[in-house]
């Protein structure tokens, strides 16, 4: 196994994947592969599930490392390296909480599979504004049908989360980590990038200096803030763009860089 002396670590959405964009580019598999053989790990840090992440990145699919459902399962190839999940009873009062809105519909995902909760045809009607695909997905009405520690819980709205989103962070962003973490989405998880990066250079004994980090949002920042070479994404929040310095438009240009 190649000895990994340096850690690149890239959220996907509006990051490595630009904005409209499903499929990542031959260009990007290429500069992982040759990373991977110069002995710089390639981490992928999202706020998917890891299934979807293996699927993204099937090409290099056992030459990466993943942070899923914003580090709540860190992996390298097909080998699990920590799982941190969500106290339960916080989970289904949660949930419960979002139950009562009727501007967004809440997803619980688990080590057992991912849940929405659908109780009304208004619920439904949201997730279907939103696009949402059900493959792989169970349909319950109540907590007490989850099975498996929850790793993730997640607000959908069909309208711009950050509306919603300023009545509910302040009522749970001190009790769980909570970020926006796409137009329509608002994610709860005991985990974080950055603990998953500190988790993938202890593992492999990556110093923290050799450590690079790509990101454009809120949940992003942690990560930004742990990793030695921060980058920010031009389409990032304002004042994400006065605490970062470093600012781009494309990932792929600066891992051509890096490596040599």
């Amino acid at each position: 196994m190649i000895q990994f002396h340096t850690l690149v670590a890239s959220d996907l959405d509006g990051t490595l994947l630009p904005e409209g964009q499903t499929e990542l580019s031959c260009a990007v598999f290429d500069e992982i592969r040759r990373l991977h053989d110069c002995g710089v790990l390639f981490c992928a840090a999202s706020g998917r599930p890891l299934d979807a992440l293996r699927e993204l990145f099937a090409p290099v699919a056992d030459k990466i490392a993943y942070m899923s459902e914003n580090a709540a399962y860190v992996c390298y190839g097909r080998e699990l390296l920590h799982t941190i999940p969500m106290p339960r009873a916080l989970c289904a009062e949660l949930v419960a909480y979002l139950g009562t809105r009727t501007d967004c519909v809440s997803r619980a995902c688990t080590t057992t599979g991912r849940y929405y909760f659908v109780p009304t045809a208004a619920a439904q009607a949201n997730l279907d504004a939103v696009g949402v695909e059900f493959g792989n997905c169970r349909i319950v009405k109540d907590f007490s049908e989850v099975k498996g520690d929850v790793t993730q819980i997640s607000a959908i709205s069909a309208g711009d989360m950050n509306i919603p989103a300023k009545e509910i962070l302040p009522l749970w962003q001190d009790r769980i980590g909570a970020a926006i973490t796409g137009e329509h989405w608002l994610d709860f998880t005991a985990a974080g990038k950055d603990k998953g990066l500190h988790l993938l250079c202890a593992h492999f004994g990556i110093p923290q200096e050799n450590t690079y980090a790509f990101g454009d949002s809120y949940n992003d920042a942690p990560m930004l803030r742990a990793a030695a070479h921060p980058y920010l994404m031009r389409i990032a929040p304002a004042d994400l763009k006065a605490e970062f310095a470093t600012q781009i438009d494309d990932v792929t240009s600066v891992l051509k860089t890096l490596g040599h």
